[in-house]
Order: C-alpha cells, then sequence, then structure tokens
C-alpha cells in the first residue's frame, strides 16, 4: 500500500513540474518577447505553478478515484497483492509438456486485446502480448512453466505494464491474469477424470 501512495505522490510530481513547468516556460517567454517585463521569470514561476497544481489535483482527483475503483471492484476482497501493478498467480496442472503447452495457449486466448503469443519450450516460458485499451498501452504476459514431476506442473503467470512508469493499471494486469486462471481451472477440471 506504501507503494501505492508513493505512485500516486509522483503523478502529483510529475503533472505539477511536467506539465506546470511547460505552462511556466510559455508564460515567461512570452511576457518576455512580448512585454519585455523585467519580472517575466516571477509571472512563469506563478503561473507554473498555478497551473501545474490545478492540473495535477484534476488529474488524480479523476485517475485516482477510477484506479481504486477498477482495483476494489476487481478484487471482491480476496487479494493482498491488489495495489501492484504487476499481478501474478499460480496454478498447477497435471499432462504432457504438450498438453499443458496447448491448454496454456487456449487460456492465454481468453485473455480480452490478446496479441501475438510466443512459446519458448526450451526454457519453459510463453509469452503473450496484451493490446492497447483505454485503460492500458498494453501489457505483457509470461506464464512460467515448471515441472513438479513427469506428468505434473506448476504454472506461475504474470502480467505487467509494456512500459515502465505507469503510475495506474486501473485493475488490467489483474484481469488479465484472473482470465487466465479462470480458463485454465476450467480447462483443468475438465481434464480430470471423474
Amino acid at each position: 500500500m506504501a507503494r501505492y501512495f508513493a505512485r500516486i505522490m509522483r503523478a502529483i510530481i510529475v503533472s505539477l513540474l511536467g506539465f506546470g513547468g511547460g505552462v511556466g516556460l510559455l508564460v515567461f517567454i512570452v511576457t518576455l518577447v512580448i512585454k519585455g517585463d523585467q519580472h517575466a521569470f516571477q509571472y512563469g514561476l506563478n503561473a507554473g505553478l498555478l497551473i501545474g497544481g490545478i492540473f495535477s489535483i484534476l488529474l488524480v482527483g479523476v485517475l485516482l478515484p477510477l484506479d481504486l475503483t477498477a482495483h476494489l471492484f476487481l478484487s471482491q476482497g480476496k487479494y493482498k497483492e491488489l495495489w501492484e501493478l504487476e499481478q501474478t498467480r499460480e496454478v498447477a496442472f497435471e499432462g504432457t509438456l504438450k498438453d499443458v503447452l496447448a491448454v496454456c495457449r487456449q487460456a492465454l486466448l481468453t485473455v480480452s486485446h490478446i496479441g501475438a503469443i510466443a512459446e519458448d519450450t526450451e526454457n519453459l516460458v510463453v509469452t503473450a502480448s496484451v493490446g492497447a485499451s483505454w485503460r492500458s498501452g498494453g501489457e505483457i504476459m509470461q506464464v512460467e512453466i515448471n515441472p513438479i514431476s513427469p506428468d505434473k506442473w506448476q504454472l506461475c503467470c504474470t502480467s505487467r505494464s509494456k512500459s515502465e512508469p505507469v503510475l495506474f493499471d486501473y485493475g488490467k494486469n489483474f484481469e488479465n491474469v484472473e482470465a487466465w486462471l479462470k480458463a485454465m481451472d476450467s480447462r483443468n477440471l475438465m481434464q480430470q477424470p471423474s
């Protein structure tokens, strides 16, 4: 939870300095060039802080509730790592490696906006790219397949954003791993003898 609050503070600072700095520089240049005023720097600084502050408050006032709502609604109170950007789920599977890869690929295809899926049978890793949506610029999903016994496997699915400096994911990584896990669980139940 502390890292989540740190991301919120980073969003405020970046929007204040980034957007406000740009506005301040524009006001400074316009005041200096058009008026030739000797207080151009002070006008630019004041305008930058005011406009940047308003922008950061609006940004956090709109984006933060969207992110909080998505996380709380999707989790339904079940998970501790809800606030993390990178989400991970694990599942056990019985069958041959060929079966595991086929079921894993089918489960990845159930994730919305899924793109290319690549299988690395040497390192036992399946990687998929998830396309952009209104909530995200896209994610990378990676499933590591770890052998427990000759016919038993532990699968670990991780979903993370394609770009590093993301502050909010609006529950998209959570949704990706949950869709994969639900598909894996349903296929796992179908394969078990009754």
